[in-house]
């Protein structure tokens, strides 16, 4: 092999001192690995916050018991005592309703509601935490008090029936009470439901 061949040039470019990676080509190459890893870093704890527990209510918690009251209530879940009524989602039966608000048994059972009116209404709706039902006017703000209604039921007419109860005392509620509200119908009246969670 003569000096001046092909492959004896290749043979010296390639021992020489030329190196294939400069400074630059570092230093952009490590700045893009640091921003990689700072985003994995930042968003694989969001990956398992639906699996952790805190200490406030969470929004789903919030509406599964809203959407509960109004399955517990309604005049499909009701017995054949209320099966007169309509039994379109979101129609509270008169006699349920009464029952849940008034912590009735007597008028529950006699109703034939899926639930037990004097348990505590924590365990009614399945709820780990203080939970509130309130039916109040369509048009109020959230609120903490509800509607005093005649509620006419085959059972009897009802006087200004209280329409919220709550598992504790509404004023002992954190800033971390999350809300969740339905429109109903009770007695061809429409209100509004709102249940909060804290």
């Amino acid at each position: 092999m003569t000096p001046n061949s092909p492959l004896s040039r290749f043979g010296r470019q390639s021992v020489g001192t030329d190196r294939g990676q400069t400074q630059i080509d570092f230093a952009v190459g490590a700045g893009v690995f640091l921003i990689a890893l700072a985003f994995v870093v930042g968003f694989v704890p969001s990956l398992f916050e639906p699996f952790s527990t805190t200490d406030s209510a969470s929004p789903i918690v919030t509406d599964r018991a809203a959407a509960n009251v109004v399955d517990l209530l309604g005049t499909s879940a009701a017995g054949s005592a209320e099966l007169h009524a309509p039994t379109n989602s979101g129609v509270l039966a008169p006699a349920c309703t009464v029952a849940f608000f008034t912590a009735n048994a007597t008028l529950g059972d006699e109703a034939d509601c899926p639930f037990h009116a004097d348990e505590p209404l924590e365990e009614i709706l399945e709820v780990d935490g203080d939970v509130q039902v309130v039916v109040h006017e369509l048009d109020a703000d959230v609120t903490t008090e509800g509607t005093e209604i005649d509620v006419v039921t085959r059972h009897g007419t009802y006087e200004a029936i209280e329409t919220s109860r709550a598992s504790a005392d509404p004023s002992t509620a954190t800033d971390d009470v999350t809300v969740s509200r339905r429109v109903v119908s009770l007695n061809d009246t429409q209100y509004r439901l709102t249940v909060r969670v804290w």
